[in-house]
This record gives C-alpha cells, sequence and structure tokens, in this order.
C-alpha cells in the first residue's frame, strides 16, 4: 500500500513546477529596457547591463533578498546593496545612464 501511495505522489511532486532553488514572486526593472525577471533562481547572478544602458531602479517583488551589483559579474563590495523583499533600490538619477545596476543575485 505504502508503494502504491508513493508511485501516486511522487509524480505529482514533479509535476507541481515549483523548484527549491526558485524565489516565488517578480523583479521589476526600471529604466533602460531589461526585461523583468519572473520567479528567478536563487543564487544565480543575472548581467543586467545589456542593453546598455542598464536599469536605474530595482524593484524586489518576490519572497527572497535580492543583492544589487554596480558590476557585472556579482561581486561583492562597497557599493552592493541587499533589498528585501517588497523593498527597491534606485542609482542616483543624476548619475544615470552612467552609472547603473549592472548585476542582482536573488538570495
Amino acid at each position: 500500500m505504502r508503494k502504491l501511495l508513493l508511485l501516486l505522489v511522487f509524480p505529482l511532486v514533479l509535476a507541481s513546477g515549483v523548484t527549491a532553488d526558485a524565489a516565488t514572486g517578480t523583479v521589476h526593472f526600471v529604466g533602460g529596457s531589461h526585461p523583468d525577471l519572473k520567479n528567478p533562481t536563487t543564487g544565480k547572478c543575472f548581467d543586467t547591463s545589456t542593453p546598455t544602458p542598464g536599469p536605474r531602479v530595482v524593484e524586489n517583488n518576490t519572497d527572497t533578498k535580492l543583492t544589487v551589483y554596480l558590476n557585472p559579474t556579482c561581486t561583492a563590495d562597497d557599493n552592493s546593496r541587499v533589498v528585501a523583499p517588497g523593498g527597491f533600490y534606485a542609482v542616483s538619477g543624476t548619475w544615470w545612464p552612467i552609472v547603473y545596476i549592472r548585476s542582482i543575485k536573488v538570495g
């Protein structure tokens, strides 16, 4: 009986389409022309620098924190910023499009 139950439940788990390594929600970009990210993979570096210029604002509408970088390699430095779920980060409107969000990492 247990084997039958496992055989019935296991395919349902696989078919659910939800992965444990993805944030739920959308990362929205303002400025530039980078497309929004829906259910982005956690731990992956997303290069937002192309097409140039990259975005000026990132809105975190996911259930996971994200980190914003002003470099394309998601390398932490003094300019890295953590954005909590429901939060946003904006670079200076004065310096955009010279200074823009080059990459983000969710999680």
